[in-house]
C-alpha cells in the first residue's frame, strides 16, 4: 500500500474528523479528494463560461444553439 506523508496539523485534523464521524482515515481522505476533484472540475467549467461570455460573438452563437436545442425538444416527437 502506498504511503504519503502529511503535515502533523493535517494528521490531527484527520484524526479529529475520524473521531467525530466514526469513519476510517482512508474513507475521509477519499471523500476529501473526490470533493476536491469535483470542485476543480466545476471551477474549470465556470471559468470556461466566463471566457465564453466575454466574447460576445461566441456567446451569441452559444445562445442560438441553446434556442435550437430548445426548439428540438418541443417538436412533438418522443
Amino acid at each position: 500500500m502506498p504511503t504519503t506523508r502529511i503535515q502533523d496539523s493535517d494528521h490531527q485534523l484527520l484524526q479529529g474528523l475520524a473521531e467525530k464521524t466514526g469513519k476510517q482515515h482512508q474513507e475521509i481522505l477519499h471523500e476529501a479528494l473526490t470533493s476536491y476533484d469535483r470542485q476543480r472540475l466545476l471551477d474549470e467549467i465556470n471559468n470556461a463560461y466566463v471566457r465564453l461570455k466575454s466574447n460576445s460573438k461566441e456567446w451569441a452563437e452559444e445562445l442560438d444553439e441553446r434556442r435550437a436545442w430548445d426548439n428540438s425538444l418541443a417538436d412533438g416527437t418522443e
